[in-house]
């Protein structure tokens, strides 16, 4: 199961708090690198997340039109947000993320850890993983989205540990065959490997299996293409927060990766 996400997201969401603390009235209104939103709009994000599973917001009639891009389905739940004040911002998170905890931490153990659970949007993965979504949403909004060199608050945090970049991978290679649909599927003509390096170090085989040849991810090595990034660095470009090349070298013919490299983009 993914107890040691729930202990991940323990200590990111603490780095979080801390962050929540030291943001000024100006910082509030600061762009973050996540497009389009403001730093206010990433923590409008997070609590009405924390918020879905428990009490929703009742629904908006006439429902507005979903958007194309999958991505920008938050959009649709933060500019509910744009009008209210930081105070009832700051409100919703930590009246919700709590009550999420417990929500989440209940899905640990069988029978329920199995249970498929659908992502609007992102695919149907096992309940119990919903931990390393948590770590991955908190962390990689934290550390790529806010805090300096991307984002525009400054903030001194421990070095990124293993458990909580691992954690967060975990969630990242469970989505990587499901949340692009059957477009990534024709970019992999070979097994290719993620090589990751640093805090959160693994390897990951990504391959075509059976007679549809969907995405298959598995935590291995033994590609035909290896490619070596940090982890923390992977969670940057693999989510298109940065290019690639920056941070990736590959062993092997290039021209086999580089369509997965270019089209990666894990929500």
């Amino acid at each position: 199961m993914t107890k040691q996400a729930m202990r991940a997201w323990t200590t990111v969401r603490g780095q979080v708090d801390e962050m929540l603390d030291s943001i000024t009235d100006f910082e509030w209104l600061a762009p973050s690198a996540c497009p389009g939103w403001l730093v206010r709009d990433v923590v409008a994000h997070l609590g009405a997340n924390a918020r879905a599973p428990i009490e929703p917001l009742p629904e908006i009639e006439p429902a507005p039109p979903m958007p194309d891009n999958r991505e920008r389905l938050h959009d649709l739940v933060v500019a509910r947000r744009r009008a209210w004040p930081i105070a009832e911002i700051l409100h919703e998170y930590h009246t919700y993320v709590p009550k999420l905890v417990d929500f989440v931490a209940s899905m640990q153990d069988q029978p329920a850890a199995e249970k498929p659970f659908p992502v609007p949007g992102l695919g149907i993965y096992p309940a119990h993983s919903l931990a390393n979504a948590m770590v991955f949403d908190y962390y990689c909004h934290m550390r790529h989205d806010l805090l300096r060199p991307a984002g525009p608050l400054y903030c001194v945090l421990p070095s990124p540990d293993h458990d909580t970049v691992y954690s967060a991978l975990v969630w990242m290679m469970l989505g990587l065959p499901q949340m692009q649909g059957s477009d990534l599927d024709e970019t992999v003509r070979a097994p290719i490997t993620f090589r990751l390096t640093g805090a959160g170090a693994s390897e990951w085989t990504v391959h075509r299996r059976g007679p549809s040849g969907a995405l298959v991810v598995e935590e291995t090595g033994g590609g035909d293409v290896v490619v070596t990034s940090e982890a923390d660095a992977f969670i940057a470009w693999g989510t298109q927060r940065r290019r690639w090349r920056t941070d990736c070298t590959i062993e092997g013919d290039e021209s086999l990766a580089v369509p997965l490299l270019d089209a990666l983009n894990i929500v």
